[in-house]
């Protein structure tokens, strides 16, 4: 029974990229389609039982006690991980609009403007192609034709930004020995309505949920399923 509340926890904290990015395409008019959601469930659901089996593998080889440590320990260090890795890429994009401003006041007053040229260039490489930040500050680059309209092709890349992000939480979990069957289709759930529900938030209340804001809160959901796993084994 721990297991399965541990289970909802760690899918639950999983799919908050997922709600962040869907809230961000509906705010932009960005359409998912169903069979688009699908895939990006399909895509989060295998990278969920790829990692869960890896962890699950690692933990035969230990002691019951060791493996709820270590399980417990890669939880917490994960979500540490992660909302350090999400400060930092605040502070360099805070940096990068700062050094984008000051060019533009080089153009302004007539300075040469390589430098504005050079501050457009690291503003579009300061966040991973293939990360859910990209996709949820800059959502219309995930819509590559233009069509306001994000169909499968187009999924795929999302799909795999935001489980690329999970993998290691998975591998921790599966070390705790979670349920993997269930975790899986859980996982799949979760995303379909995370992704169904931000996008209608976003569509109709404009709402923005920020890339800080959903990295943190993932981050410290991770840490609590670590503690609990650690105390609850």
């Amino acid at each position: 029974m721990t297991h399965l509340l541990s289970a909802f926890i760690l899918c639950f904290s999983s799919n908050v990229d997922n709600f962040a990015v869907a809230v961000a395409y509906g705010v932009k008019n960005l359409r998912i389609g169903r069979l688009s959601n699908l895939l990006i469930a399909l895509v989060s659901a295998l990278g969920t039982l790829l990692s869960l089996s890896v962890g699950e593998v690692i933990g035969r080889y230990l002691s019951d006690q060791v493996a709820n440590f270590l399980g417990s320990g890669v939880l917490i260090a994960i979500g540490i991980w992660g909302i350090w890795d999400t400060l930092e890429r605040e502070r360099k994009r805070q940096s990068v609009k700062m050094r984008q401003t000051r060019s533009r006041s080089l153009v302004a007053v007539g300075m040469d403007s390589t430098q504005f040229v050079q501050s457009q260039a690291v503003e579009s490489s300061s966040i991973d192609s293939l990360s859910y930040e990209s996709f949820l500050e800059n959502p219309e680059k995930a819509d590559t034709d233009q069509s306001g309209y994000i169909d499968v092709r187009e999924a795929i890349a999302i799909a795999f930004g935001l489980t690329i992000n999970n993998l290691g939480t998975g591998v921790g979990a599966g070390i705790s020995d979670f349920n993997v069957p269930f975790t899986t289709g859980l996982t799949f759930a979760f995303s379909v309505m995370a992704v169904s529900g931000g996008y209608y938030l976003g569509d109709r209340f404009t709402t923005r949920i920020t890339g800080i804001s959903a990295g943190v809160v993932s981050g410290l959901m991770v840490i609590a399923l670590g503690i609990y796993e650690y105390f609850i084994p």
